[in-house]
Parts: structure tokens; C-alpha cells; sequence
């Protein structure tokens, strides 16, 4: 299914053109389009589109206000920002408020079908996510796909990321597939469980304490460093697909923001991992068919 879009800009023209563009490319279907940031946050509250395209300079009230407020309402959509002010404060406060990616006035064509083509990706992605998590809990049963397939697409995840290779990636390959065996059988997991698991598997029960300790050290610093290199993507170019893809499926959006300061700045925090997160994303896009 398409993502339902809305439109927030007060220029007719950019108005039609967007629409030109999500049609022609079939990339969603619209939602609604606001001309004022006035009325746009209750507006978006109440539709609850999944991707919304809010343009910075708004009669009434500026896309940064009425991105706070969508963001303070619980808004669980993605928001691309447009503008043409080329301010590097102002796009730093609209990323750490929460928005996806940010397109340039004038528009051009390519990079708008572009960006929402990606941000359209990653709706559905997450959607798939929420299904497999239902999956977890029992709601419905977890995808079946062939092992061969699987153990393919782990080794593809690693490469995109550029994980593949490092020590730790047959823990992490052990810890993966571990958990979709459980999906087959008892459909839920605790990661702790997962972890004893694997590290007795792998290493023996004598000593499972620490052996466990050292699994999760093991894994976590692959995870790190999928998350440098991600950000390091992010950095070099924005609209990279690789970036686009696993930058909010794999991680947090915000830490994957704060690696990438720290990339330029060392002095600066940096970017922090979920390895919940990390592991459910990674199951997702193994799975999703």
C-alpha cells in the first residue's frame, strides 16, 4: 500500500508541482494540503499521514513550530522539510525535532521522487515491523522464507553496512538466526535469553556469566561500527540509499544525527545504539518479503 502524503506549503505552484510528482511517480496518495502553518499541526494530528512535506516558511506559523507541535502530539508519521533558505542552524533544529530529510527550493524533480521514494520505503518498512513484532506476540505467524534465502540476505545486510568480515559477525549470525527459530516455535524472546543461549552454543556453559558478557561486547561493537558507517554515508551524501534504508530502520534517527557531529567534531557526544532495535530492524528487512 502507498503512503498517504500531505501537503504543508503556501505557494500554489510548489503545491501542484508536488502533486505532479507524487502522482505521475505513484509514489502515495494525498491526504490533505495546507496553505498556512496556522491550522497545519491540528490539521496533521487529525489525518495522521504517514509522510508529511512542510515547508520551513509558513504564513501564521513557521514549519518549526508546527513541527514541534505534531511531534508533541504524538505525530508518528515522517515530515520532509522544504525551503529555500540555506541556513545550517536552521536545518540542524528541524533534524533534531525530527525530520526526515530536507528538500531545496527550487524543486527539482529527481531529488524530490527521490526523497519521498526513500522516506515511502521506509513507511512501509516499518509497517512490515509492526507486523513482525504482531508476529512475536502471537498475533499472527512470523514469514517463512527459505534458509538459503536468509543466510543471502544476512550476508547482504553486512556488506551494506560494512560489517562483514569483522569479529563478532558469526555471533551475530548465531544470535539472529536463534531468534528466528524462536519465532517459529514460541514466537517471543528476551535478547538476555538469547544471549545465554548462544554464548553456552558457542562457547560453552562453564562460565556463562562472563562468556555471555563477552558475546554482548562482541556484538555491540559490530553495532557501533554499522552505526559509523551509516553515519559516515549520511555525512558524505544524504540521499545515499544505503543510508536511506538502514539509517532509521537499524538505529535511532537522533543517534545516527549526533554520530555524524561527532564524525566532524570528536569533541562532540557521540551517536548511541539500541541492540533491541538493531536486532528487530535487522530481522525485518531479512524477513520481509
Amino acid at each position: 500500500m502507498k503512503p498517504s502524503i500531505f501537503i504543508v506549503d503556501d505557494d500554489k505552484n510548489i503545491q501542484k508541482m508536488l502533486e505532479f510528482f507524487i502522482r505521475k511517480e505513484n509514489l502515495g496518495t494525498i491526504a490533505g494540503i495546507q496553505d498556512s502553518g496556522a491550522d497545519a499541526a491540528e490539521e496533521i494530528l487529525f489525518v495522521q499521514p504517514d509522510i508529511v512535506l512542510l515547508d520551513l516558511l509558513l504564513p501564521g506559523k513557521d514549519g518549526i513550530h508546527v513541527l514541534e507541535e505534531i511531534m508533541q502530539g504524538g505525530f508518528q508519521g515522517k515530515v520532509i522539510m522544504i525551503s529555500q533558505v540555506d541556513d545550517a542552524q536552521m536545518m540542524e533544529k528541524a533534524y533534531e525535532r525530527g525530520i526526515m530529510f530536507y528538500i531545496n527550493k527550487p524543486l527539482n524533480a529527481i531529488e524530490v521522487v527521490s526523497v519521498i521514494s526513500n522516506v515511502a520505503k521506509l513507511v512501509h518498512l516499518q509497517k512490515s515491523m509492526d507486523t513482525i513484532q504482531g508476529a512475536l506476540l502471537g498475533i499472527q505467524a512470523a514469514p517463512s522464507v527459505n534458509q538459503n534465502v536468509l543466510a543471502e540476505r544476512f550476508r547482504k545486510i553486512c556488506s551494506d553496512i560494512g560489517i562483514w568480515g569483522m569479529k563478532g559477525i558469526d555471533e551475530l549470525r548465531k544470535i539472529i538466526f536463534t531468534i528466528l527459530e524462536y519465532q517459529k516455535v514460541e514466537k517471543s524472546y528476551q535478547m538476555k535469553e538469547i544471549y545465554e543461549k548462544v554464548a553456552g552454543e558457542l562457547y560453552g556453559t562453564e562460565q556463562l556469566a562472563s562468556n555471555k558478557k563477552a558475546l554482548e561486547q562482541r556484538v555491540r561493537r559490530i553495532m557501533l561500527k554499522a552505526l559509523s558507517n551509516i553515519a559516515q554515508m549520511g555525512a558524505e551524501d544524504y540521499y545515499d540509499p544505503v543510508f536511506a534504508d538502514y539509517a532509521n530502520l537499524l538505529f535511532d534517527f537522533g543517534q545516527v544525527r549526533s554520530e555524524m557531529r561527532h564524525l566532524k567534531d570528536p569533541e562532540a557526544e557521540p551517536g548511541r545504539i539500541s541492540s533491541k532495535k538493531f536486532i528487530e530492524g535487522f530481522l525485518l528487512r531479512m524477513t520481509a518479503s
